[in-house]
């Protein structure tokens, strides 16, 4: 192996304490990924026990085509399914999942999750980021994000009304303002001045629940394109891409992706087999801390504590 062309996170992941602030340790990594996967691997063994279909998105697919494995340097897992699927899961979830390893929860009218999409946690660990210290409502372990997929009207005019109407969607499920700046100035002010002026919960409610009409529209009826929640800013699937799930080897253990992954990724990715340089093989996140050994009630019990 050149280690001119090896990035710190492929030559070193373990012998770490498990613990820190900010970024993932190198030494850190590979524990981080064991638990990422027991969370995955549970996940996934819920699902086909249930019925519930899913597949491998993001970097996650990219790593099961290009290494069977985690790419060395990610820090998160990420999965998708329709939105009747995503409906399904949280029902089942309620009467069967294993609520003492492992919390899965989304944005409701009694509850905020902060983002727009359903997350599963486990429980074992400690992993909190920026928007959540202090929270002690919820465990906050390492997590998997788990994006709910709608279908996106074909036609022009239609689709600009769904498009406003998710954008609300997701800011309001949300409740805070993108961290991904955009390049017209408005469209970074406008969020915050909205969050602001509608901060009642009842209001909040009451625009999710009627945004959540176009959003979930034309769900069922053949449309071309779907989105994470009908929005699409910067991901669409072409709708045939996952009319068909394959099983594909990741981590020692399979998992679903499309058939169609070479089309999708060459869309994400452009030339997806090719590594990137080594100055960009790094983690994106930065939790402002983490724990992989010890559950989040215990060191929220401690800190409390005074510990």
């Amino acid at each position: 192996m050149d280690p001119q062309n090896v990035g710190i996170y492929e030559m070193n992941k373990t012998g770490g304490t498990g613990k820190g602030t900010g970024t993932v340790k190198p030494e850190d990594m590979g524990l981080l990924q064991e638990k990422l996967f027991d969370t995955l691997s549970y996940f996934a063994d819920f699902c086909d026990q249930y019925g519930i279909r899913y597949w491998l998105v993001a970097g996650t697919c990219l790593g099961t085509v290009r290494h069977h494995d985690f790419i060395p340097w990610d820090d998160d897992l990420d999965v998708a399914m329709l939105r009747a699927d995503y409906e399904k899961l949280f029902d089942l979830w309620e009467k069967y999942g294993d609520k003492e390893n492992f919390s899965l929860y989304r944005t409701t009218k009694d509850f905020c999750a902060y983002v727009p999409i359903g997350i599963m946690r486990n429980n074992n660990t400690t992993y909190i980021r920026e928007y959540e210290e202090g929270l002690e409502d919820r465990n906050l372990g390492v997590k998997i994000d788990i994006e709910p997929l709608d279908e996106i009207a074909d036609d022009p005019w239609k689709r600009k009304k769904q498009k406003i109407c998710a954008y609300l969607y997701v800011l309001f499920m949300t409740q805070r303002k993108p961290r991904k700046k955009r390049k017209k100035a408005y469209l970074n002010i406008v969020p915050g001045i909205l969050l602001a002026v509608f901060r009642g919960k009842r209001i909040r409610n009451w625009i999710i629940k009627k945004t959540a009409v176009q959003v979930k529209k034309y769900n069922g009826t053949g449309c071309k394109k779907l989105a994470v929640n009908a929005l699409g800013l910067g991901s669409q699937w072409p709708s045939q891409h996952i009319t068909e799930l394959i099983k594909a080897t990741f981590h020692g253990k399979e998992f679903n992706i499309p058939r169609e992954y070479d089309a999708y990724l060459k869309r994400l990715y452009k030339d997806y087999m090719k590594l990137p340089p080594v100055e960009k093989r790094l983690p994106l996140d930065a939790p402002v801390y983490y724990d992989l050994n010890t559950p989040y009630k215990v060191y929220a019990a401690e800190k409390k504590a005074g510990h």
